[in-house]
């Protein structure tokens, strides 16, 4: 069963409403919109939550809550390991994803020197933030540097895996979806719980299904295009923009995966009534 995960960005309130809008038992945040693209410090709203007591007070969520280190190249590059530390134990959410870095189709060289980079980091940061359990983002641009990264990862002690399909699905490239489908279903074979992050496109929910969890911010990003989901269809809306339809596509996408898993486990259960029918005409 697929449970849906949304993105609330903490520096818009706007997004908040899809907490309420349905049960969820999950949401995620990012730590890149709690830091200055200009500075690459933490800005005022890392302060805020902070103050509040953390996230969980913050949101006013008694759900668990995932911290993404998914960042911007820029960001990445001016972040060291203790303002991920403190960031980290400062916010205190229930999970964290493990560090992110460039590894991009075609980019062999500088994708294994990223994932050494980021080892390197995240065997120090495991250490430095005992109250929070590390999800590992894994990375790699070929299916070797994918199987070498699951394998650093459960060097400490990980055993839930992310995997960012976003980016695969950013320009619409058919051979990239394939991609992110092949990676994942790689990934899927080394753990119990996988993560697609950024999975929100609505049209290709069943091919990625073997999955866990969706993490997606598509309710927000079609709203701010002026676009709403109607099942699984985007459609114009007028007026202007208006925050009430980002709620509106949450629910929608809601739905779109409980129906997802419901055709799931129809089909599971006739696989399983057709195997046993075929053992007793046997």
């Amino acid at each position: 069963m697929v449970i849906l995960i949304p993105i609330v960005k903490l520096d818009n309130r706007n997004t908040f409403g899809v907490i309420d809008a349905v049960p969820v038992e999950f949401v995620a945040v990012r730590l890149q919109d709690l830091v200055s693209e200009r500075t690459f410090e933490f800005n005022k709203t890392f302060h805020d939550i902070v103050s509040a007591g953390g996230l969980h007070d913050f949101l006013g969520f008694s759900g668990s809550i995932i911290l993404s280190l998914i960042m911007k190249d820029e960001i990445i590059a001016n972040f060291r390991l203790e303002k991920y530390a403190f960031g980290i134990n400062s916010l205190m959410p229930d999970y964290y994803t493990t560090t992110d870095g460039e590894t991009y189709d075609g980019e062999y060289s500088l994708s294994l020197k990223e994932i050494h980079r980021i080892h390197k980091e995240n065997t120090k940061l495991v250490r430095i933030c005992p109250n929070c359990s590390p999800i590992g983002l894994v990375k790699g641009c070929t299916e070797n540097q994918i199987e070498l990264h699951i394998k650093l990862l459960k060097s400490l002690g990980i055993t839930d895996f992310a995997f960012h399909v976003g980016d695969f699905f950013r320009h619409g490239r058919i051979d990239m979806i394939h991609k992110a489908r092949s990676f994942s279903h790689q990934i899927r074979r080394h753990t119990k719980f996988l993560i697609l992050y950024g999975m929100g496109s609505q049209r290709r929910l069943v091919e990625f299904s073997f999955a866990d969890a969706y993490v997606t911010f598509n309710h927000f990003v079609t709203a701010m295009n002026g676009m709403k989901f109607a099942g699984t269809k985007k459609v114009k809306y007028t007026g202007g923009y208006d925050p009430a339809i980002i709620i509106s596509n949450f629910v929608e996408m809601y739905k779109n995966v409980s129906s997802l898993n419901k055709q799931t486990k129809l089909y599971i259960e006739s696989e399983i009534y057709g195997r046993r029918n075929q053992r007793k005409t046997a």
